[in-house]
């Protein structure tokens, strides 16, 4: 390899000493510090001779890395700080270099760096004249020239230099890095292709050098009658890394360069008069084009437009000049105007892949998805033509950025394609890697995501985007604790003093979901002022944290956040903010009312407050659609009371020797609502809320029984009643009366959540058929939480169509599908897509189930639903809905009512199996209902453990991992067989008809021993303890806790 390396710097290769020096540097042993040290420094100085200075920083940082303190190392940054016109870091690098300097370092070495600190734009500095801002045009006449500068070289196309002389041909050109918008690791890499016929190619924007011996004869140009045909040179930037903004070299293939000697010329490079230039145009034609090129990489993009815009004058068809033209259009987002020079260059040379590949990057950034998808797959044909080191790099980023634009288009699984295509052929570029996470986590794959995000990290761990999306998948996932460690290591990515307002927020709402509101008010509190200041997600921000306070009883601060947010203005105007953002401030509006109506609602008894049968139907309906308020609303519905100016004193804190037993058990109930499944993060709030709800109900039940043992009825008042509309006087307790108890819970615990009676909505959304929409899968989306349903879902779509031989369309007409050939093709569907090809158009199902209290009557279940995804290839939504109409309403009314007296029949008998049957019968027609705008599924199991608990018989299990209680109703057709499919792991052993320890009842399955639930009667009424609102806020926040309310 030496003689190689040797000849390389001889001949000024330096982009082929730099190849050479990446296998040295991938051959080094880890722990040969120094080697690896002395390598990397001498890759870095190649790296600066062509100008890539961000590539040589970067070698020189990780010589730094494996031998701090070198001088040598330190002088060298120093010299490309200074190129960079970085003078004072420049100094400050030297400065350290000479403090590290003592007797055994190269005495040549101490004199250069004195003399680069005492004159940083001297030539110890490494600085160049001919290359620098100040000369923005190089202009060679003759005998003038060579009598200036007799021995200035220019390069050639092998990468030589040679005597600059009036009869040297041209040389080309760099080709600037990548078009924005970047998709590699920083900017895409270069693309190993043909350069222009017009001109040679040199390493990239080398400054000349200065020889005291011209270069051997064998190497001199050619006399001006007789042009040389330039040889083909290694391709372009094989060893300088990949992804910087710097320059990388533009390859020339000697057929091209043939072309132009042979007098074929003036295609690629033409002056004004449309024939051949003559050499000194070509010669000042390069010159200039590497200045600009400069340029760019300084960011200096007006000062390089300026000088290319003067070379495209006079030599319209100039490659190099149109390539590093539409580079610096496309820096400073004149993408049509990059569009067009790329264009130019691709008709000058159309195999030159970078031009395609440039040309498709503006055209994505411009939304001309399908032509730019064009342009990047025509660059990934023409780079294995002309091979190269960095060939298999080039192309990964074009489907990097094809994998970009499909997953614009929502088309998924090709971006995914793609991606996959992109790692194979470079499985380091982090960038691919990030675009993969997503592509995967798009589809509701968030374990692949995951999988390939830590790969991106692994590869560059500074990558904060990719730590971010990372950390939002985790979110998703549920892994919360896993979440926060990633979300907290972007942070750190971001200065102490402006930290990212999106991951702060991300981690916010995260509490938030986990029930934790008063983590997340604190991190909202850090996260506004920056917020701010940046005019970025303000509306977000102050809509969570008004609801925060708002669930915590902090009415006063809740109602300041939500006005702000209310009149929020970004500097934008609100025109430009997304439809999500527009929805926080129309939820702001109804949240406010709420709160205000929860203020004034303190110190009423709990058991009296309803906020669905006192709050205006047409109120409710608008805060569940997120809509703006209605001419409707604003005419009938006078807003709350304002808040007093000053706040009363705060009124004693409820019995706390009561409440802490209470307290304890709430939250042992609570945790076996948690489901072990992806997406559910556990919410310690909701939680608390369950089990209070699980004991103030289960109380109330065995009073019910109490007095049927009596042989009296049991009344309650009908104030606070939802199914009596709030009316006064006395009304017998029925099944919505128990489950009244626990939905006002859910309802205090999140008072965001639109947890509202169906039926209680205005009459014309009622009989309109408001209800549940929970899809299984959307577009090209698997939900992260209900998608393990879709196969069973499927299959009981089958059986629907093939018993019933039709479905529904949207107008609820009949669509035949009982021909032969279709009952084969429905057997045989195992997808969506296979399902909707048969039937031919948007459709539902209805399942039915079977009345338990009513022989032979059938009942509608829930509807399965299967419709194409508009504006989306390949896409389809298959999910459940239930319309909630007002004769569904009255059958499920009587089924309930009915199961319900079964349930405290059985109860007052005391016959623990049948009890346990009846109380998944009644919880089973519940679940099919939905009559809840959204919180069936939560309010439904914890009725079914508080009965439980209430009968002696308390449930211990937790939720298999993977499994939906919910789901497992939503998809039997009778009560039987969710009977048979819950009760195996949910019963007790005295719903078996087993016995066990007063005290201590397990259950046969995934029982928890440790777990231990009283009787209910042995504990303070929850009623008494907890009679107001004011009190079951103060209870739900925990002792201990700062004071709302």
């Amino acid at each position: 390899m030496a003689p190689e390396y040797a000849s390389a710097l001889a001949d000024a290769k330096f982009a082929e000493a730099a190849k050479i020096l990446d296998a040295a540097v991938a051959a080094c042993r880890p722990g040969d510090k120094e080697v690896l040290a002395q390598l990397l420094v001498n890759r870095g100085y190649c790296h600066h001779r062509v100008q890539l200075y961000r590539k040589a920083l970067k070698d020189y940082e990780a010589a730094l890395e494996a031998h701090p303190r070198s001088p040598l190392a330190l002088y060298r940054k120093g010299q490309v700080l200074t190129a960079q016109k970085k003078f004072e870091d420049a100094k400050a690098a030297w400065s350290e270099a000479l403090q590290c300097c003592n007797e055994r370092c190269d005495a040549q070495l101490v004199v250069d760096i004195n003399a680069a600190l005492r004159d940083p734009q001297g030539v110890k500095a490494g600085l160049s004249a001919l290359v620098a801002p100040q000369a923005p045009a190089v202009v060679f006449d003759g005998a003038a020239s060579r009598a200036a500068a007799p021995q200035a070289e220019a390069p050639t196309a092998n990468g030589q230099h040679k005597v600059a002389t009036s009869a040297a041909p041209p040389a080309e050109a760099p080709s600037p890095e990548a078009v924005p918008p970047s998709t590699g690791r920083g900017g895409p890499a270069s693309t190993s292709q043909p350069a222009s016929p017009a001109a040679s190619s040199s390493p990239a924007a080398s400054p000349p050098r200065q020889h005291t011996q011209p270069p051997p004869a064998a190497k001199r140009t050619a006399p001006p009658q007789q042009p040389a045909t330039p040889a083909a040179r290694p391709p372009a930037g094989a060893g300088a890394g990949k992804g910087e903004c710097d320059v990388e070299e533009v390859d020339c293939v000697a057929q091209q360069a043939a072309r132009v000697a042979g007098g074929a010329g003036g295609a690629a490079s033409s002056s004004g008069s449309g024939g051949q230039p003559d050499v000194q145009t070509m010669l000042n034609n390069s010159l200039a084009i590497q200045l600009a090129v400069t340029q760019i990489n300084g960011g200096n993009i007006a000062e390089a437009e300026a000088i290319l815009d003067k070379v495209i004058s006079t030599s319209p068809r100039e490659l190099g000049a149109r390539v590093a033209r539409g580079t610096a259009r496309a820096l400073r987002r004149d993408l049509q105007g990059a569009v067009d020079d790329f264009s130019v260059a691709i008709e000058v040379e159309p195999r030159y892949a970078d031009s395609w590949k440039r040309r498709g990057q503006a055209r994505s950034a411009l939304g001309d998805h399908e032509a730019a998808l064009v342009d990047l797959q025509k660059a990934i044909d023409l780079a294995p033509l002309f091979g190269g080191a960095d060939t298999g790099a080039s192309r990964a980023e074009c489907y990097v950025e094809k994998g970009m634009i499909h997953q614009k288009l929502r088309d998924y699984r090709r971006a995914c394609r793609e991606m996959q295509q992109a790692v194979k052929l470079d499985p380091t570029n982090y960038q691919a890697w990030n675009v993969l996470g997503l592509c995967s986590t798009s589809q509701g794959n968030i374990r692949d995501g995951v999988r390939a995000y830590e790969k991106a990290v692994e590869l560059n761990p500074k990558h904060k985007e990719s730590w971010v999306n990372m950390g939002q998948a985790l979110k998703e996932e549920g892994r919360t604790k896993e979440a926060e460690r990633v979300l907290q290591r972007a942070l750190a990515l971001d200065p102490p003093d402006q930290p990212s307002v999106h991951v702060l927020r991300v981690l916010a709402q995260m509490e938030q979901q986990k029930g934790e509101h008063a983590a997340a008010i604190r991190i909202l509190d850090r996260t506004l002022p920056v917020a701010e200041a940046r005019d970025e997600q303000v509306i977000e921000v102050l809509y969570l944290r008004a609801i925060c306070y708002h669930a915590l009883g902090g009415v006063r601060e809740a109602v300041h956040d939500y006005e702000e947010c209310l009149n929020y203005i970004p500097k934008g105007g609100l025109a430009n903010v997304s439809e999500e953002t527009r929805q926080f401030q129309f939820l702001s509006f109804y949240q406010k009312d709420m709160a205000l109506y929860m203020y004034h609602s303190l110190d009423r008894r709990a058991a009296d407050f309803c906020p669905d049968s006192e709050l205006p139907a047409v109120f409710k309906e608008l805060w569940c659609k997120k809509g703006p308020p209605t001419a409707e609303l604003i005419s009938h519905y006078p807003p709350q009371k304002a808040l007093p100016v000053s706040p009363p004193p705060l009124p004693p804190l409820p019995d706390m020797d009561k409440l802490r037993p209470l307290t304890q058990l709430a939250d042992q109930l609570g945790v076996l609502l948690q489901n072990h499944h992806q997406g559910f993060l556990p919410n310690v709030r909701q939680q608390r809320a369950a089990g209070y709800a699980a004991m103030e109900l289960g109380q109330a039940l065995r009073e019910v029984v109490a007095a049927r043992r009596a042989g009296r009825q049991h009344w309650v008042r009908s104030e606070g009643s939802s199914g009596q509309g709030g009316s006064a006087g006395r009304h017998l307790f029925g099944w919505r009366d128990a489950m009244d108890i626990v939905v006002k819970w859910r309802q205090l615990a999140e008072p965001n959540d639109q947890v509202v009676w169906v039926d209680l909505l205005t009459r014309r959304e009622f009989e309109q058929g408001f209800g549940s929409h929970t899809p299984m899968f959307s577009g090209q989306t698997k939900c992260v939480r209900y998608y393990m349903n879709f196969a069973r879902a499927l299959d009981l779509q089958r059986q629907v169509l093939l018993r019933e031989g039709h479905a529904f369309d949207a107008n609820n007409r009949t669509i035949p599908v009982d021909s032969p050939a279709q009952k084969e093709a429905i057997k045989g569907a195992r997808t969506a897509e296979d399902m909707y090809l048969v039937i031919q158009q948007d459709s539902w199902v209805v399942v039915p189930i079977q009345s338990v209290a009513r022989a032979d009557h059938m009942m509608e279940g829930t509807r399965l639903t299967l419709v194409r995804v508009p504006k989306q290839p390949d896409a389809y939504e298959f999910s459940i809905r239930t319309p909630v109409t007002p004769p569904r309403w009255k059958d499920f009314d009587a089924e309930l009512e009915a199961a319900f007296e079964g349930v405290l029949q059985a109860f007052e008998e005391g016959d623990l199996p049948k009890l346990a049957g009846r109380i998944l019968t009644f919880c089973y027609y519940w679940y099919n209902f939905m009559p809840l705008a959204r919180g069936t599924a939560a309010v439904g199991y914890t009725t079914m453990l508080s009965i439980f608990w209430a009968a002696g018989m308390p449930v211990t299990a937790s939720i298999p991992k993977d499994y939906q209680v919910d789901w497992e109703a939503i998809l039997a057709q009778h009560p039987d067989q969710f009977q048979a499919a819950v009760g195996s792991w949910l019963y007790p052993p005295a719903a078996r008809g087993e016995t066990a320890a007063a005290g201590n009842q397990t259950n046969g399955g995934s029982g928890t021993s440790k777990l231990v639930f009283p009787p209910l009667e042995t504990l303070p009424p929850v009623g008494e303890v907890l009679a107001t609102v004011r009190q079951r806020l103060i209870a739900l926040n925990g002792e201990g806790f700062k004071r709302f309310v």
